[in-house]
């Protein structure tokens, strides 16, 4: 959607939003008109109008494949437009416009904002051969008039929050109502969709059948959109009702209907595997709690043998940061990990067992998602560098260990383990201990990465682990 206040007369932040909410929701314009839809605005001094906006129907074909958003068009050019602005009206070419050759049918409409006109809005579509109009045509394009005298009025769109990708569409199924609910017109999808609910027929002049009513009423009378899902005999229908309105009186409703069972049916299906999906990792994490638990024991009875212990209990930290991945994945619905969350709680973890107030954990980090394959071993990373930043980076003294995380989803991730330490962190053996040499192997072999340990007297040593993204498929 283009920015609508940028190129043109400045419009109030109101005015601006009320043509975003229309573009939102023009495409019920659109089809039940069998038309394109131009939005102008006027430059400065109203002499030139640039279109800002344009939308092709679903329902018919369109007159302009080629973009014209940003395009200037002299009142020459598209004269409905200047004088639909300047005298505040619908107006309508009395006969066909040749537009590149082709013969079209326009209808220019003001676009009404508390009683001011912010824009003019064309309706565009094809002469066609002088026939007769079969019902649903004369239904579609009876409704169309009815929401263009709303734009006119200021009362489409609605103020209602509106996403137009998870709602029918006319095609999808359309009854028309009078202003006493009852069905003026039912196309043969929407027919379709309520017999697959046990109603045999939408008969003209008859309200609609109870659920669907209820709707119809509440739309009505909050002269608003009002949307829900009827599930009746086995089949789900989603129903959005459009209150039609005339100044302060109802004229009618739109009834747009979509038959959804089979999706519902899936969701249901993927919900199933999730829920079942987290159960798994709901008893990982208990399981490797379990074990981490045992070695504690272990660990205790060990108590003669204090490099034996100092294993176990390494053991211990990367067994729990494991389990926080799982602990995380349980929380999540979209089969990723934010693993800002997962490194929050390794951090307090490490917090609460190194029992040491002089040593501070600082951790910098925005959202940072990543694939659950990425998060173990990740984990385990960082549970690493923070334990040998502050043994050996620190030297066993005070002082703080910062942390930053930063990148994810297409981006590289980057995770920077620093300490404010004196020794020349060559430390855990020189880059050659266990825990550096699980940190490289993860890093560069599993994840297929970079990992680098710099360090120097005086300024402490820095720890770099740059994982890439997921190669795309």
């Amino acid at each position: 959607m283009t920015d609508v206040a940028r190129p043109v007369r400045r419009l109030s932040a109101e005015a601006a939003e009320h043509l975003h909410r229309l573009m939102a929701g023009w495409q019920l314009i659109a089809d039940l008109a069998f038309a394109d839809l131009l939005l102008f605005l006027p430059m400065d001094g109203a002499e030139t109008f640039r279109i800002v906006g344009q939308l092709r129907p679903y329902t018919a074909r369109t007159l302009y494949p080629a973009d014209l958003v940003g395009e200037v068009v002299e009142p020459t050019w598209h004269p409905y437009v200047e004088r639909a602005w300047r005298e505040g009206r619908r107006l309508s070419s009395p006969e066909p416009i040749l537009i590149d050759a082709e013969a079209v049918r326009v209808e220019t409409v003001p676009v009404s904002h508390r009683d001011e006109v912010v824009a003019v809005l064309s309706v565009e579509s094809p002469e066609t051969p002088t026939r007769p109009t079969g019902r649903l045509e004369a239904a579609y394009l009876g409704a169309a008039d009815a929401l263009l005298e709303m734009v006119a009025d200021g009362t489409f769109p609605f103020e209602e929050a509106y996403d137009p990708t998870a709602s029918p569409r006319v095609g999808d199924g359309l009854v028309v109502l009078d202003a006493s609910g009852r069905v003026d017109f039912a196309s043969p999808n929407a027919t379709s969709a309520f017999r697959r609910m046990g109603t045999n027929a939408l008969p003209l002049g008859q309200p609609f059948p109870h659920r669907a009513a209820i709707l119809v009423a509440e739309a009505m009378a909050g002269r608003r959109p009002v949307e829900a899902e009827i599930e009746a005999d086995g089949a789900v229908t989603d129903v959005r009702v459009v209150p039609l309105l005339r100044g302060t009186d109802r004229r009618g409703a739109l009834a747009l209907v979509r038959e959804v069972t089979e999706l519902r049916r899936r969701d249901r299906v993927i919900s199933r595997r999730e829920a079942t999906i987290r159960e798994v990792h709901h008893r990982v994490k208990n399981n490797l709690q379990t074990v981490a638990a045992l070695l504690r024991l272990q660990a205790r009875r060990l108590g003669d043998h204090p490099m034996a212990v100092a294993a176990l209990e390494d053991s211990v930290r990367r067994i729990a940061s494991i389990a926080l991945v799982h602990e995380t994945l349980t929380e999540e619905f979209e089969g990723a990990v934010d693993m800002a969350d997962v490194a929050r709680r390794v951090v307090r973890m490490l917090e609460g067992s190194l029992g040491r107030e002089d040593v501070r954990i600082e951790l910098r980090t925005g959202s940072v998602r990543v694939d659950a394959a990425v998060a173990t071993p990740l984990a385990v990373v960082l549970n690493e560098l923070i334990q040998n930043a502050v043994e050996h980076g620190l030297g066993g003294g005070p002082g703080t260990v910062a942390v930053e995380l930063r990148g994810g989803v297409q981006e590289p991730v980057t995770l920077e383990v620093r300490d404010g330490g004196q020794a020349a962190a060559a430390a855990d053996g020189g880059g050659g201990g266990l825990g550096l040499r699980l940190v490289r192997a993860l890093v560069e072999e599993e994840l297929g990465g970079q990992f680098t340990l710099a360090s120097g007297p005086g300024r402490g040593g820095l720890a770099v682990a740059v994982v890439p993204p997921p190669e795309q498929g």
